[in-house]
């Protein structure tokens, strides 16, 4: 890996994929679910953290667990169904069973066992650690390390800017998603959530649509210098940041006039204005990516080395009128759905990049797009326009720290 580029095997090395597995998605912090999908005791979903699956539940105190699905029996997968609602998880091996806080609660044949059983000792695994943000749910297989807060760093403050558009301070994560895979690696994907130079390429045809519907698309936003800016935020998160030149709320219907009174009542004028007028793409490593203007998050997960899921989960802005939420949630299907005006082309270029990526004649992918115009922002930041690579830039540098790949290296990596 060098500064402004890396290797091909970043992409298509079976091994290099692995140790991503391992260093980063087992051994940082992933975002696993909104706790909102987990309202009463006992509900539950199931997820992964790279290669080790994960339950997600609520217990009967009220707090969210992260529990390793696996029996301590014989190994069998304890809870099969992606998500649902139940008092406890059965194995259907042997019918041992678990609690919501993991513990062993019954086994069949006890006596089987001898004196020296111990039921106390054989409960599920909880993850090492466990925080959670704003209703937002993160877990770490590494028993140590940096806490969420430092995780996150500067990306709290954009984090902090969406999520302030709920005027009774919270999101409702809607129970279904949109659901796509495509046959390529997933850093193709989160380098594209943060890409601005190639929507008007890649979307040329979707914005050609918009315009004639709707009078407006994204083009005049991702061009060079139209004022937005693409941004490095440190530990791997980085943003789009298109507020004042693509978006500014509508304010044009009772609806929406009735939304900001409500801003401008819970954090007056100046947060009001602030939060309205916020168009964002957040990236938050390695797996989490707002786009609060289509008000919804989007989960990566890595199935292969050229094989990747990602989900896109609506939301709902607690306190907000439901046709603003509705107009949103429209949006995404618009863009985002199977069916969708934006989202298949960038699952066609991903496609593509995985297929050209099989040139072993040229070993280096670029990122050198803005490298001499970028500058320093507030708290860290790394600011260029919305056309350069500095994001892609600042995820390889993370990548680079968590893989244990010194930068400027001028070996494969």
């Amino acid at each position: 890996m060098r500064a402004d580029r890396v290797h091909r095997a970043v992409y298509t090395d079976g091994e290099l994929f692995s140790l991503e597995l391992e260093r980063i998605f087992e051994d940082g912090w992933v975002f696993v679910a909104h706790e909102s999908e987990l309202p009463r005791p006992g509900d539950f979903r199931t997820t992964q953290l790279g290669r080790q699956p994960v339950i997600v539940c609520r217990h009967t105190d009220g707090q969210v667990r992260v529990l390793m699905n696996r029996c301590m029996h014989r190994g069998a997968l304890v809870c099969r169904e992606e998500r649902g609602h139940g008092a406890s998880f059965r194995c259907l091996y042997h019918g041992w069973t678990y609690g919501t806080d993991g513990s062993l609660r019954s086994v069949p044949f006890p006596g089987g066992y001898g004196e020296g059983f111990d039921p106390a000792a054989l409960g599920l695994i909880p993850a090492p650690r466990v925080a959670v943000y704003r209703g937002f749910v993160f877990a770490s297989l590494a028993a140590d390390g940096p806490d969420l807060a430092t995780h996150l760093g500067r990306a709290r403050h954009y984090l902090d800017l969406i999520l302030d558009a709920a005027p009774d301070g919270g999101v409702t994560v809607h129970p279904d998603c949109e659901r796509y895979s495509y046959p390529g690696n997933w850093k193709l994907q989160i380098e594209n959530l943060l890409d601005g130079y190639h929507p008007n390429f890649t979307h040329q045809i979707a914005f050609d649509i918009a315009e004639d519907r709707r009078g407006a698309s994204g083009r005049r936003a991702n061009r060079e210098e139209s004022g937005a800016t693409a941004r490095a935020l440190g530990n791997g998160h980085g943003l789009l940041e298109y507020s004042g030149v693509n978006r500014g709320y509508r304010a044009d219907d009772a609806d929406s006039a009735a939304y900001r009174v409500r801003l401008q009542e819970r954090f007056g004028a100046e947060r009001a204005a602030a939060v309205l007028g916020a168009d964002l793409q957040l990236f938050i490593f390695p797996n989490l990516f707002f786009q609060n203007a289509r008000q919804h998050y989007r989960v990566v997960r890595p199935l292969a080395v050229d094989q990747t899921e990602v989900r896109a989960y609506p939301y709902a802005l607690a306190g907000a009128p439901d046709a603003v939420n509705a107009r949103h949630a429209r949006d995404l299907g618009w863009w985002a759905s199977a069916a969708a005006f934006g989202q298949p082309d960038d699952l066609e270029a991903f496609a593509r990049c995985q297929e050209g990526l099989a040139v072993t004649a040229a070993p280096w992918v670029l990122f050198s797009r803005g490298l001499d115009r970028e500058r320093p922002g507030p708290g860290g930041e790394v600011i260029g326009d919305v056309t350069d690579e500095v994001p892609q830039r600042g995820i390889y540098r993370e990548w680079s720290r968590r893989m244990g790949v010194a930068a400027g290296a001028g070996g494969r990596t």
